[in-house]
């Protein structure tokens, strides 16, 4: 994630996410219980930091650092728009002329879903109070489409202007101290995972058969490109 970083478009969105579910919270792999340790259970503070170019990439990666150490962040969303813009994106577009013996699709209707948070973790690093978790690397992430009813997958990119047989690399890069006190209790150890983000777009797909001369709708499928990182910890305390 190689563009810079606005301090005027940071938002602190810990109410609309949590209220509005913009994204939605994932699952984390359980730590093992034991009689003297307990997982938080508290209600998750996200904060949302959308890249642009005003500045560089080492005071971009400053500010993520600075919210990663903050305890009362338990998720920390780092979002790049520009991931989302793709060129020489062409549609085969349908031929209207349906007399040929080979049926025709066409894809139409698309429009902008929730985001969505990946359910399967990126990178992940564990240490107790004093070590230092670093996670920076870069990861491919796989562009996906729930289903195709037919159409080529020229025709699904063209009409969602990203290849959905393509990939979208994504930088992580967090790193900071464990604390030894988190609300006035003692951390016995944090988990701390990246998550990729996706724009998901809904699109519909439509047929005409080969001795038709009218389109019918198939389906309605949903596209998911990543253009982000959700960084969330996990504490256990003693």
């Amino acid at each position: 994630m190689c563009k810079k970083l606005s301090m005027t478009v940071i938002m602190l969105l810990s109410v609309v996410m949590l209220v509005g579910g913009i994204l939605p919270s994932v699952g984390h792999a359980q730590e093992n219980n034991e009689s003297i340790s307990t997982e938080s259970t508290e209600s998750t503070e996200s904060t949302v930091l959308t890249l642009d170019d005003t500045m560089t990439v080492s005071e971009q990666n400053s500010i993520i650092n600075e919210y990663l150490s903050d305890p009362n962040i338990d998720e920390l969303i780092v979002l790049d728009e520009s991931l989302l813009i793709e060129s020489n994106v062409i549609e085969n577009g349908p031929s209207t002329n349906a007399r040929a013996i080979i049926n025709k699709y066409k894809v139409q209707n698309v429009r902008g879903g929730s985001d969505a948070t990946g359910s399967s973790g990126l990178a992940t690093a564990i240490g107790g109070p004093g070590v230092v978790l670093n996670i920076s690397q870069n990861k491919s992430v796989a562009t996906t489409v729930s289903a195709n009813f037919g159409a080529s997958n020229a025709a699904l990119s063209g009409a969602l202007g990203y290849s959905v047989t393509g990939t979208t690399t994504i930088t992580i890069s967090g790193t900071f101290k464990v604390p030894s006190k988190v609300n006035g209790k003692s951390v016995k150890s944090l988990k701390f995972t990246a998550y990729p983000v996706y724009k998901t777009k809904l699109y519909d797909v439509y047929k005409m058969p080969w001795n038709s001369f009218s389109w019918t709708k198939q389906g309605t499928g949903t596209a998911k490109k990543a253009y982000g990182v959700s960084y969330k910890k996990v504490y256990t305390y003693k």
